[in-house]
């Protein structure tokens, strides 16, 4: 009796050949997933399901970026809302009227969410469509609709991580990042700029990148990092291959997932060496204070002695020419005194240390008080005063207010050569006392005019050369006068005189926090 088994008499089985349209499904997947875009991928899908059906023409719709609406490929196939919901739903492509044709829809599903549809123009051919086998095309389909959001996320991350890139390259610190056994991972422009690095770096390790000072810094910290989760920041002086000097604070901190496990270190660098210059260029101008202020309290204690023997030997002289010696003697004893004062002023000023002592006063009676001292005297030149009577009681202090105002007039006097009038006018403005002193003298340029009230500053012209001066009275007048809680300025043209304004608020009290209030007693 003849076997009926159908299987070949060796007992192996015979396997089939995929037909050549299965085949040239199988190459388009292989050739989207090697495509470099997103448009080489739909065009490789338009092609092998058009080759496939017969269709006259294909097109893909994606909802991407927008999730709600279609966009995309040819619109005179696109499908109707309906038709789409269907597609999802059933999970099946129909072959449906649209406009004077037939398309068939196929969805493009990845990971349960709708990517697009495919769309084949069947026109013509609607029942051979309709007999067609669907699950190349399906397949085809998914499989595009899975690459698609494959190359969506990774540009995505591309995108992501140019974007990173760029936040990192715009920090003003350097940014170093290392993986878990200390290889770079990312530096940004302005770490490799400030250690003058170059090249690519990234996958090497930090001690081979970094500068040899800033390599040990690091490594304590990231001893205290990865034992303690943190580290304080250390202070790094390191020579740069260019021979500069370079001071750096440096600090670590571990880099965490989403689970908060460490994946890595950032290390962040600090540029201080303005900060650091500044810290040394402060020292000294403190140091030079300092000094300034110990140097004037010795030539004080010499000076005033110098002085009252001075007087002494002036009472007791009788011949005109030793007192003409003496009265010289004198003079620039005061002179030497006055700057002794000045240099004191202004090493306080400098160091935070001018104290004020408020008391009630009428302004009225600092002007009358400086009228009989000699640096306002002057025979070449008229005095005019004029004060609101109506000024009221105010908390004002009392020298260091004559101080300001003697510095005002004798500089009016002094920059007044030809002799004139100068006036000084008290009134009220508002909730304030209004100070002014005007003189007819030389004027100062307007380029000068901003930097009036800078320590040593005097205007140099042909018309100041003779006029002593040490360019502090200013200073002491504006230190002065902001500790009031006021503020002063200048009006002046060349040949036409000049005008100091003083404003200052009118306060029978002094509250917390008030400019003036931690400045000094109450009297």
């Amino acid at each position: 009796m003849a076997s009926t088994d159908p299987r070949p008499e060796s007992g192996t089985y015979r396997m089939l050949s995929p037909s050549p349209e299965i085949m040239a499904l199988q190459d388009a997947v292989n050739r989207m997933y090697l495509a470099r875009d997103s448009a080489e991928v739909l065009q490789i899908l338009g092609e092998a399901a058009r080759s496939y059906s017969g269709a006259r023409s294909a097109s893909v719709f994606l909802y991407d970026p927008d999730p709600n609406a279609l966009s995309g490929g040819d619109v005179r196939l696109l499908p109707e809302t309906a038709v789409v919901d269907y597609v999802f739903e059933e999970s099946k492509p129909p072959t449906v009227p649209h406009g004077a044709g037939f398309i068939t829809v196929f969805p493009m599903r990845a990971q349960q969410r709708r990517v697009g549809v495919l769309v084949l123009d069947v026109t013509g051919m609607a029942e051979e469509a309709a007999r067609m086998n669907p699950e190349p095309v399906n397949v085809l389909a998914d499989q595009a609709a899975i690459i698609l959001q494959n190359v969506q996320v990774v540009s995505r991350s591309l995108g992501e991580s140019a974007l990173l890139g760029n936040i990192l390259d715009s920090i003003t610190n350097g940014i170093v990042t290392l993986d878990l056994e200390s290889r770079i991972t990312r530096m940004n422009r302005n770490a490799m700029a400030m250690l003058e690095v170059s090249g690519d770096v990234v996958g090497r390790p930090y001690s081979e990148v970094l500068l040899p000072a800033v390599v040990g810094a690091v490594r304590e910290l990231l001893n205290e990092t990865h034992h303690h989760g943190y580290a304080m920041e250390k202070m790094v002086e390191a020579r740069l291959p260019s021979g500069l000097e370079l001071y750096l604070a440096v600090s670590t901190s571990l880099l965490r997932d989403d689970k908060f496990l460490p994946f890595g270190t950032i290390i962040i660098l600090r540029d201080m060496t303005a900060s650091h210059e500044l810290d040394r260029l402060r020292k000294l101008d403190q140091m030079k204070s300092e000094f300034v202020a110990n140097v004037s309290h010795e030539l004080k204690t010499p000076l005033t002695s110098i002085k009252a023997y001075t007087e002494a030997l002036l009472e007791m002289a009788r011949d005109e020419q030793t007192k003409s010696f003496l009265r010289v003697i004198d003079e620039e004893s005061d002179r030497l005194l006055y700057l002794i004062n000045d240099l004191l002023n202004v090493s306080r000023i400098q160091s935070g240390k001018l104290k004020l002592h408020f008391q009630p006063t009428y302004p009225r009676l600092i002007v009358d008080q400086i009228m009989n001292i000699s640096k306002v005297q002057s025979a070449d030149h008229t005095l005019e005063i004029q004060v609101d009577e109506s000024l009221p009681e105010m908390l004002l202090d009392r020298e260091k207010m004559k101080e300001a105002l003697i510095n005002l007039v004798s500089n009016a006097i002094k920059y007044s050569p030809r002799g004139g009038t100068v006036w000084i006018r008290m009134r009220r403005d508002a909730s304030n006392l209004r100070i002014e002193v005007q003189d007819q003298g030389i004027g100062i340029p307007e380029e000068h005019q901003k930097n009036l009230f800078q320590a040593f500053f005097r205007v140099d012209s042909s018309h100041t050369a003779e006029i002593s001066g040490t360019g502090l009275g200013l200073v002491i007048v504006k230190a002065i006068v902001e500790h009031h809680g006021g503020k002063i300025w200048v009006e002046s043209r060349p040949g036409s005189g000049t005008t100091f304004f003083i404003l200052i608020p009118i306060r029978q009290e002094i509250r917390r926090g008030e400019p003036g209030w931690e400045l000094g007693s109450m009297a």
